[in-house]
């Protein structure tokens, strides 16, 4: 019999206004992630019908307030695959603009814009900071970037690919 394992998919947006992202700083006491910086998004629900964009949209409008209307150009540019014990964690972050400036509340943890300038000045998780270092250092692209996490003697390696339709 194979090894036994769970998955976990996940989808959440970068968004950006008058050069600075919107990022939430999470809760201390959440499960996951407890006190780290990150993008606005969660789980993709089985109402999301296995699609990672609706799911986006959800979790922007439950996490801050903004509606669907008030994203632009949200793009999928990254889909990130980790391993935590014996889940495998799929996330799907995209990247959009919004002209709203105001949020709402959440018990997720705190929202605030942050200049692109020190958007590598917050603590990630491993895999998200390994992935905004990427899309701040690679030039701007029309794929999507599948970004696998490994283990590398107890140091976080990550392999970059470009998804790619071949046929």
């Amino acid at each position: 019999m194979g090894e036994r394992v769970t998955v976990f998919y996940a989808s959440g947006a970068f968004l950006k206004r008058d050069g600075q992202y919107l990022l939430m700083k999470r809760s201390p006491d959440k499960k996951i992630a407890p006190g780290v910086w990150s993008n606005v998004g969660g789980k993709i629900e089985a109402e999301d019908s296995g699609n990672p964009l609706a799911a986006c949209y959800r979790e922007i409008y439950e996490e801050t307030g903004i509606p669907a209307e008030k994203v632009f150009n949200l793009t999928l540019r990254y889909i990130i695959i980790r391993r935590a014990g014996d889940v495998i964690r799929h996330s799907y972050v995209y990247f959009g603009e919004t002209d709203m400036a105001d949020f709402v509340d959440t018990d997720e943890g705190t929202l605030h814009w942050v200049p692109e300038d020190e958007l590598l000045n917050r603590e990630f998780t491993k895999t998200f900071a390994a992935m905004l270092q990427h899309y701040v250092y690679t030039p701007e692209e029309n794929y999507v970037v599948v970004g696998v996490a490994e283990n590398n003697a107890g140091n976080l390696q990550m392999s970059w690919a470009a998804v790619e339709d071949f046929e």
